[in-house]
């Protein structure tokens, strides 16, 4: 290769040819969701056709439809090698007409094969102590310009070896498929995403382990064009990662939405049992967020977090976190997955604080986000005992990443000081509390514990914002908020003069002896032990509902907004 061939090549060929063969993988997502669906699917559900011809016809539907997937998967994978190709050879051409500029603005000639000559400079007069030194410094600034083309040039014959033999892995893996044999290509397919993880690197992208303020540094580093470029190209990778502005995260998500549900759908379709409902809650959940996109409530919504790992995973702030004075983000908990009733009830609930914050102090913006970014535990019918509530695993999981999203709001805000409120409510307040007791501590001003089984700590001081800057809802009837401790000998009755009421995580965040201030909330009705047990806790869902809720919600409001010295307390249990 030489330096006219890559400063003449046109890399977005490429890339328009990676988004062509994206283009037709949609198309087979199309083809295998609709074979499932009238095809596969009707053989197998209960009552359809019956017997051994049924059963035969099902299988091979099966497999033809698995053949489908397989095939699309295959051609995503050419899409995103040629992609990665186009986009690495552009930031290496790039990086070689900086270098020819550079050297050309001094006067130095470039040669083809990448060699740089000084200028000739006449030395009439000069002594010649003087002529060697200036001689010395033009072949020092030749080399130098020099090496940086030769390093654009040898790193663009690097990656155009390194995505030829990617290309190479499809062209025998569509060979394969021509012989029948249709085997998932995990070797194409893992190097397809290494090449793009690579390309990430190559463009400086920190690696997960650094801090959102390295990753704010690195965006903000990027020309809008390439900034632009990666959002379209790497919504999930982008969207999803704390550091980058919340307007770009909105963006990514809001463009890798729909791929989403396209694999999510692609999957469920032929899907059986227990994991067809999963799949079926996740695409619920989804379609669910794309209809509070679309409802154009005000504050506007911003989509900052989407995946499907695990329980699902979503991220929705009504405001823009980076231009709002004030900041909350609550953390669901019990039974929350990425389903339709989180994208109605819990998305819903950070509206509802929204709409409220900015109604009563209309004078400083408020931005209101619900963070789904853990596997909170689920209630598994009438057996409490074998359900994760009854253990701080995930609490302590999602703690980091919790963490992680606070501080990349203080990254990327406008100021670098918003008021921040971290929201926990129910199983999600010990995730809260567990962010608290990580390293360096969580950087939020005020923390509201609503519906809280316990903290992971015995005294509002101890979460780190100061006892003055913590405050707790209860309702009276919520069964959830007293959840007593496995241990019945601690148990001790609310308002005991022998010692605190024990939660099933600590000391009751309600109990006197916790600390923090008390606020305001209606009892709730009273489904008592029967409720406990069959999962009905109408009291544990009042804390975000103005009509149900009582005073609550617009004590929320005071605390995020910075006002908590007004809010309307109530006497501790």
């Amino acid at each position: 290769m030489r330096v006219s061939e890559l400063r003449d090549a046109e890399p977005l060929l490429l890339t328009d040819a990676g988004d062509a063969w994206d283009a037709l993988a949609e198309q087979f997502t199309t083809h295998a969701g609709d074979f499932g669906k009238y095809l596969h699917r009707p053989l197998t559900q209960e009552g359809a056709w019956g017997g051994v011809t049924a059963e035969s016809a099902a299988d091979r539907l099966g497999r033809m439809q698995r053949d489908l997937n397989i095939a699309k998967q295959e051609l995503d994978g050419v899409g995103e090698v040629l992609r990665a190709c186009g986009e690495a050879l552009m930031t290496y051409q790039g990086r070689l007409a900086d270098a020819v500029a550079d050297a050309t603005d001094a006067g130095y000639k470039v040669a083809d094969d990448g060699t740089v000559t000084a200028p000739t400079v006449g030395a009439d007069g000069m002594m010649p102590g003087d002529i060697a030194i200036m001689h010395r410094d033009q072949a020092a600034r030749a080399q130098g310009y020099a090496d940086r083309i030769g390093d654009a040039w040898h790193a663009a014959q690097a990656a155009d070896k390194e995505y030829t033999a990617a290309i190479e892995l499809f062209t025998e893996a569509a060979n394969r498929c021509a012989k029948g044999d249709w085997s998932a290509g995990l070797l194409e397919l893992a190097t397809a995403d290494a090449l793009n993880t690579e390309l990430l690197s190559e463009l400086g992208m920190p690696d997960g382990k650094a801090s959102p303020d390295a990753v704010q540094a690195w965006w903000a580093g990027l020309s809008p064009s390439l900034q632009a470029e990666l959002i379209q190209d790497y919504p999930q990778e982008i969207g999803n990662r704390d550091g980058v502005p919340m307007a770009d995260r909105d963006r990514a998500n809001r463009t890798y939405l729909p791929m989403l549900l396209s694999s999510l759908e692609s999957d469920y379709a032929s899907a059986t049992g227990g994991e067809a409902a999963a799949l079926k809650d996740k695409i619920d959940g989804v379609k669910g967020i794309q209809q509070q996109l679309d409802r154009g409530r005000e504050p506007r919504p911003y989509l900052l977090g989407l995946g499907s790992q695990g329980n699902g995973r979503a991220i929705v702030s009504f405001g823009n976190p980076d231009t709002s004075k004030n900041v909350s983000a609550y953390v669901p908990g019990l039974n929350t997955k990425l389903s339709g009733h989180f994208a109605s009830a819990d998305v819903d609930r950070a509206w509802n604080v929204a709409r409220v914050a900015n109604r009563k102090y209309p004078g400083a913006t408020t931005a209101s986000i619900v963070w789904l970014g853990y596997d909170a535990p689920q209630l598994d019918g009438v057996d409490w005992s074998a359900t994760d509530v009854m253990r701080d695993d995930d609490a302590k999981a999602g703690a980091p990443a919790y963490n992680g999203f606070l501080n990349g709001i203080r990254a990327t805000h406008e100021s670098g000081s918003p008021h921040v409120t971290a929201i926990g409510h129910s199983y999600g307040s010990l995730t809260v509390g567990e962010a608290t007791q990580q390293p360096g501590g969580i950087l939020a001003d005020d923390v509201i514990l609503v519906g809280s089984p316990g903290v992971g700590v015995d005294r509002a001081a101890d979460l780190g914002v100061g006892a003055d800057h913590v405050y707790v809802g209860a309702a009276e009837n919520d069964q959830v908020s007293n959840l007593p401790t496995g241990n019945p000998l601690r148990y001790v009755a609310p308002g005991s003069e022998y010692g605190p009421k024990e939660n099933w995580f600590g000391t009751d965040p309600a109990d006197d002896h916790f600390g923090g201030h008390h606020f305001s909330v209606a009892p709730g009705e009273d489904t008592g032990l029967t409720g406990l047990v069959t999962g009905d806790l109408p009291a544990h869902s009042i804390y975000f509902d103005d009509r149900k809720g009582g005073d609550s919600l617009n004590n929320i409001a005071k605390v995020v907004t910075g006002h908590g010295n007004e809010i309307k307390t109530t006497a501790p249990r």
